[in-house]
């Protein structure tokens, strides 16, 4: 997790989410009764929102500095953690009760590179859900036009911190590996405006067909599944803006 543990003082600038999710995670989180737990739940963006509506969230994450961060944001907004959030692997993560829901939001799934990592996560998750209980992920829709269209030269970019009002400039590019079915993304960070030094950070994340999944799923002993083309739940066809996953145990 090098990239998020050298990346957590901007990684709130550059990554704002995927437009939707913040919402849709919300209100699903709000149909359950009990317990909900947020994987790679990173600097906080949808948990502690969970926390701010009352939610019983729980949250864990690989990221010894993307936890601080959170923990960080936490006190100034004045939500208790009282011990819910933890370090710990999607893959291994143990806790003495079960969930109502699970939730993966922001693609963080794909950090599931290898078939193995993707079912000991998906296993793993379902051994800590109540009967009845829903897992919902997202990732994005791997459509061949775009991936086929990638250039991977440096582009520019430019982000106001919106703390000191200076600007970020960076460079980023992305490459796809047809034959091993991953992506890369480099970022080249030149100025946070606040002394910190210039950065090279590189991220890396499977992709994963729609029908591949339903396979996985299967796999692993999901009784049945809903998938989505968005966040406002609307049907799958060709394309959809990101693929939302419902698996229910």
């Amino acid at each position: 997790m090098k990239y998020y543990d050298e990346g957590a003082t901007w990684y709130d600038l550059l990554s704002s989410g995927t437009p939707g999710d913040l919402p849709f995670y919300l209100k699903e989180a709000k149909k359950s009764k009990g317990k909900i737990l947020e994987i790679a739940c990173g600097s906080g963006r949808i948990y502690l929102e969970l926390l701010k509506n009352g939610i019983d969230a729980y949250g864990l994450d690989l990221s010894p500095g993307m936890l601080g961060i959170l923990k960080e944001k936490a006190g100034k907004r004045g939500l208790g953690l009282d011990g819910r959030v933890k370090k710990a692997d999607m893959r291994t993560f143990r806790y003495p009760f079960k969930f109502d829901l699970i939730i993966i939001p922001y693609r963080a799934f794909l950090h599931m590179e290898t078939r193995e990592d993707q079912k000991r996560c998906l296993l793993n998750a379902r051994k800590h859900m109540k009967k009845g209980g829903r897992l919902i992920l997202n990732f994005f829709d791997p459509r061949m036009d775009i991936i086929s269209k990638i250039d991977c030269k440096w582009k520019d970019g430019r982000i106001k911190d919106p703390e000191s009002g200076k600007t970020i400039r960076y460079k980023s590019f992305s490459h796809y590996d047809i034959v091993n079915q991953k992506t890369s993304a480099h970022y080249e960070i030149k100025n946070r405006g606040q002394g910190l030094p210039n950065k090279r950070l590189d991220l890396s994340l499977c992709y994963i067909f729609p029908r591949e999944f339903m396979n996985m799923l299967e796999l692993c002993g999901f009784k049945r599944w809903e998938l989505y083309g968005g966040f406002k739940r609307e049907p799958y066809k060709k394309h959809g803006s990101e693929l939302v996953w419902i698996a229910y145990r």
